[in-house]
């Protein structure tokens, strides 16, 4: 039940939801989340802070005890006998949380003399990761654009590790090796690290120009 993707109608800003099991929705999954919001921004509904337009003529866009939210189902279309919306809060954490991530990886680039632009493949570990529309993920800045046929989703990659190593002597050596190869990096002690997460902290970045498919896009619009 829970609504994992989502598109807007464009002339009346009605929503159309898919859920897990094709049932009422219940509630919003990560990934529909991330997809919720990468819509929205492309379709004018939030600006690139996440704030809602409040200019658009829907009853979706509302305030409700003091918060600005979009209602997505209505209580009778709900498992759960209420609205079930997308608030403004919602849309906050999230792009501090997909800040975060950008600009930890931009950071540990610049540390080694890199920049995103150089990135040819991106390794997404963890059952989320299995979920997430790139596109989208690419749309709120979580991911650099980059060609997805260059993203490798591998799913439990800490316990797949753990299984290949147990049972092949060549794989606990490079293990091994790795391992001495590692080091500790604190992203608070860094600097820019704190330019770049401030940077990051909008969508999909303060910089449009780091995703150039997204603003052509925008433009075309």
């Amino acid at each position: 039940g829970a609504i994992e993707d989502f598109s807007i109608d464009p002339v009346t800003y009605e929503p159309m939801i898919f859920t897990i099991g094709d049932v009422s929705p219940k509630g919003i999954c990560g990934s529909g989340l991330i997809t919720m919001t990468a819509v929205m921004f492309e379709m004018g509904v939030i600006n690139n802070r996440g704030k809602f337009n409040r200019d658009l003529d829907t009853p979706r866009i509302r305030k409700k005890n003091d918060v600005w939210e979009y209602v997505l189902a209505w209580k009778d279309q709900t498992q759960i006998d209420r609205d079930i919306a997308l608030t403004e809060p919602d849309i906050d954490n999230l792009i501090r949380a997909k800040g975060a991530i950008y600009s930890g990886c931009l950071t540990l680039l610049e540390e080694v003399g890199l920049t995103m632009d150089m990135v040819e493949h991106i390794i997404l570990a963890g059952g989320f990761g299995s979920y997430i529309d790139l596109e989208k993920a690419m749309t709120i800045g979580l991911l650099p654009e980059i060609d997805p046929d260059c993203v490798t989703f591998i799913g439990n990659g800490s316990l797949m590790g753990a299984r290949m190593s147990s049972l092949t002597n060549r794989i606990r050596k490079d293990v091994v090796e790795v391992t001495k190869k590692m080091t500790n990096f604190e992203l608070s002690e860094t600097p820019s690290y704190m330019d770049n997460y401030v940077a990051a902290m909008f969508l999909p970045h303060t910089e449009i120009e780091k995703f150039p498919k997204l603003k052509k896009r925008m433009e075309n619009t």
